[in-house]
């Protein structure tokens, strides 16, 4: 006998938990009439709101959850089903036994009841979903990115901000420069267009430094580089192009590389402007 009992236990079991859950349906049912006595698809809704809903929680709290998250949502989302359903049941009892002394009070609860169980479900299904490890990286990663680009932003206005003002002088001599160089016009100062130093001047102080005659023609020339030769055959630098190009001192007596190795010919002032004819550096005096 006892062999038999053990075995039949499962089944009793399972035959009483069904017989639970059927007279919870029923009854959840029976106060969803009341609620929409004229719609039965609403009152199929209800009964997914409170005792579908919980077992659905139920199932997913165990098979479905991986992050603390989701636990906590499908455990919400269980005892909102749970409750409300309890609920519904009690208010069927009491309004079908006739002992409530305010039917229209506990009417207006089981309305409210039904409104806010149906907000928690809505909110914990997108909630639960959210809390996937997946979808919790991204979102996470997502805010982490907008967060850098965001202070990148106000990193760049700041700049901005601060270097307008000459960023809009430079796009001013631009415009301006453009618009003189159109009409044949010398560009404003400080522009890539900007006049250039006259040769004469420079060549003068040049002059006057080397003791250069127009008439001489002791220096020699090439299209970069003005060098002397002494009694010694020894090489004296004038000028070196390349040395200035090179940011080297390109003006003093010593020799550079480039002169030492150069080849040229004998050549007066003139020839030496015609080194200068692209244009003086900036730093014309050497």
């Amino acid at each position: 006998m006892k062999k038999v009992l053990a075995s039949m236990s499962g089944i009793i079991f399972a035959v009483f938990g069904v017989a639970v859950l059927g007279l919870l349906m029923t009854l959840t049912y029976s106060a969803l009439q009341r609620l929409f006595p004229d719609s039965f698809s609403n009152q199929m809704w209800g009964l997914v709101m409170f005792d579908i809903a919980a077992m659905c929680w139920a199932i997913a709290f165990v098979f479905k959850s991986e992050t603390v998250g989701q636990y906590a949502a499908a455990g919400i989302g269980f005892a909102a089903g749970f409750i409300g359903t309890l609920g519904m049941v009690a208010a069927e009892v009491i309004l079908s036994s006739g002992t409530a002394t305010n039917t229209l009070q506990i009417a207006q609860w089981m309305t409210y009841g039904f409104i806010i169980v149906t907000v928690i479900h809505a909110a914990l299904i997108y909630y639960h979903h959210a809390a996937a490890p997946d979808i919790h990286e991204k979102i996470n990663v997502g805010v982490a990115r907008g967060e850098i680009v965001t202070e990148a932003i106000k990193q760049a206005t700041s700049t901005l901000e601060i270097e307008k003002a000459e960023l809009a002088q430079n796009i001013h001599n631009d415009i301006v420069s453009q618009v003189k160089r159109d009409l044949n016009l010398y560009p404003v100062a400080g522009t890539p267009f900007e006049k250039k130093e006259s040769a004469v001047p420079f060549l003068s102080r040049l002059a006057e430094k080397v003791g250069l005659k127009k008439q001489d023609d002791g220096p020699q020339v090439n299209s970069q580089m003005v060098w002397t030769v002494d009694a010694n055959g020894n090489r004296h630098r004038i000028i070196c192009m390349i040395c200035q190009v090179e940011g080297k001192a390109w003006m003093t007596p010593d020799v550079c590389d480039h002169i030492a190795n150069a080849k040229g010919e004998s050549g007066g002032i003139e020839a030496v402007s015609q080194i200068l004819k692209q244009g003086l550096p900036e730093n014309a005096e050497g």
